[in-house]
């Protein structure tokens, strides 16, 4: 069967799933209950309605120390996390290692699944998760969740004044650390980075030899492709630069639909996982290996299983939006002093030493905290990014769902 043809019946099967998730979260949001309604701030950092009761009763707009909440936490004696990192195992042994008597209970989920899953069982009335770990997917949790009350911002002083803009005041959430979609190419037949330019991607050197996850499948891609489409003056700047002229639109809304566009049609080779590209661009004794957009903390995983990888982060007009980690306290939360204790753990701490943070301080990702070393060593300030914004993704993504499969 045909690779394009294959993927779009799946791709269908994808946009149902979406669509799906949006109607479960119109239905059950409870907006009457004003502890569910209440919202802490707006995607733009002003206020966008009242601290809900429940969250100023458990106290989410306090600076707490570790003492103090370590004392309340024992008494709670557990915390549930959902997490969309299989790292947290090693979180929660660092975390019950110093902490004795509080139990860490934590679930592996994807970002989607777990936007699912935390709309039904708000709309069910089960409060299970005392903590929230992921990513925006499309800004759906700041729009579906953050501001319906489903998860509560928690942003202890403390730790918010270490980090720089935006992390600091502009955020929907505390924000860890962060990382990108990035450019994957072979190091052993690559000694430089082979692209520099996104357009570099749409030419014929580059065909059927482009490997991403299918962006009706994943968020991220998705993110990435609303970040061009949003930037479109840099892109169009960007295939000047490339190839020495204006860019011709070809009925395209702007330069980063047309990108999008001319992308589809160089025969990419659209895949499920992340693992599965960084293996397949990093393996040894290729003449002619592709290249792959993953996220790039998969070079940490690369490099575990002895592929040959390199990430180009110097790529014209930006190597991608950037991609936050985010953590937040679920709404009605059995046990929230033990879900602020592990936030400020997984957060660094006060003197961003705690082992919980390092977990994810690794190859391709970038700590937000001043305080803190990265291991990446690129510096963050020099991370040539765009900024994530969660309302213009999520009003967005349904048109460029439906622009993507008409190019299929």
């Amino acid at each position: 069967m045909n690779l394009k043809k294959r993927f779009t019946v799946k791709s269908a099967v994808a946009v149902m799933l979406c669509s799906t998730v949006l109607m479960v979260s119109a239905c059950g949001s409870n907006t009457a209950n004003p502890a569910a309604s209440g919202s802490d701030k707006g995607a733009t950092g002003g206020q966008a309605g009242t601290v809900s009761a429940w969250a100023e009763q458990a106290g989410l707009n306090k600076t707490e120390t570790a003492d103090e909440l370590y004392a309340k936490a024992k008494e709670e004696g557990s915390v549930v996390i959902y997490s969309m990192s299989s790292r947290i195992s090693d979180t929660k042994d660092s975390f019950e290692a110093k902490y004795p008597g509080v139990k860490v209970e934590a679930y592996n989920v994807s970002s989607v699944d777990m936007l699912e899953k935390l709309i039904r069982e708000h709309g069910a009335g089960i409060y299970n998760a005392d903590v929230v770990f992921t990513k925006d997917t499309g800004g759906t949790f700041t729009l579906e969740l953050l501001k319906k009350g489903i998860v509560h911002k928690y942003m202890p002083s403390d730790l918010v004044a270490k980090m720089p803009e935006p992390y600091k005041s502009q955020v929907e959430g505390l924000v860890p650390y962060v990382e990108v979609r990035g450019i994957f190419y072979n190091t052993d037949v690559y000694k430089t980075p082979p692209v520099t330019n996104w357009w570099d991607l749409t030419t014929p050197e580059w065909k059927s030899r482009v490997m991403l996850s299918d962006p009706m499948k994943s968020a991220d891609t998705m993110d990435l492709f609303l970040a061009m489409i949003q930037n479109a003056d840099d892109m169009k700047q960007a295939y000047k630069e490339k190839f020495g002229k204006e860019i011709e639109l070809n009925g395209s809304p702007n330069a980063g639909y047309e990108f999008i566009k001319r992308l589809s049609k160089n025969d990419l080779i659209l895949t499920n996982s992340g693992g599965d590209i960084v293996k397949a661009v990093g393996k040894t004794g290729q003449a002619k290996p592709p290249i792959g957009l993953a996220v790039s903390t998969k070079l940490r995983e690369g490099q575990s299983q002895g592929l040959k990888l390199g990430v180009s982060y110097d790529v014209k007009p930006k190597v991608s939006q950037v991609e936050q980690a985010l953590l937040y306290i679920g709404d009605q939360s059995k046990h929230p002093n033990a879900a602020k204790l592990l936030i400020r753990w997984m957060a660094g701490e006060a003197d961003g030493k705690s082992a919980g943070l390092k977990p994810f301080n690794l190859s391709g990702s970038w700590p937000t905290r001043s305080d803190v070393t990265p291991v990446e060593e690129l510096p963050l300030a020099k991370l040539n990014v765009w900024k994530y914004d969660p309302v213009f993704f999520y009003e967005n993504s349904p048109k460029l769902r439906d622009f993507w499969l008409m190019q299929q």
